[in-house]
């Protein structure tokens, strides 16, 4: 990997190790880190936290980076990404009204 790397994650949290990520960044072989997914997102994302202790260190060390940027799990939410997702809702349900399969039944899964 090239030094003073760039890292985005948009994807998924377990894409990234987080301890190796934080690793890097104190070695400064990572130079920037943006993530909007994090392993353990449903017990930080979406909630107001504002008056806990968070318990996560590890996404408490990232933030402290000033290098890192953590967002709540946004970058879905475009324009094209949520007409997509109710275009595929809508084409679900048709399908299970008229007595379809759907196609993607294995992402409903997950």
């Amino acid at each position: 990997m090239k030094e003073n790397v760039m890292i985005i994650n948009t994807s998924r949290g377990a894409l990234i190790e987080t301890n190796s990520v934080i690793e890097g960044l104190k070695e400064e072989k990572i130079g920037y880190l943006g993530i909007d997914v994090y392993e353990q997102e449903e017990k930080l994302f979406f909630k107001d936290l504002s008056d806990d202790i968070i318990q996560d260190d590890a996404i408490q060390r990232l933030m402290s980076f000033p290098n890192v940027l953590v967002t709540a799990h946004q970058a879905f939410f475009t324009n094209e990404a949520l007409t997509q997702i109710a275009l595929v809702t809508f084409a679900n349900i048709k399908s299970l009204l008229v007595g379809n399969d759907i196609e993607n039944k294995a992402a409903l899964l997950v």
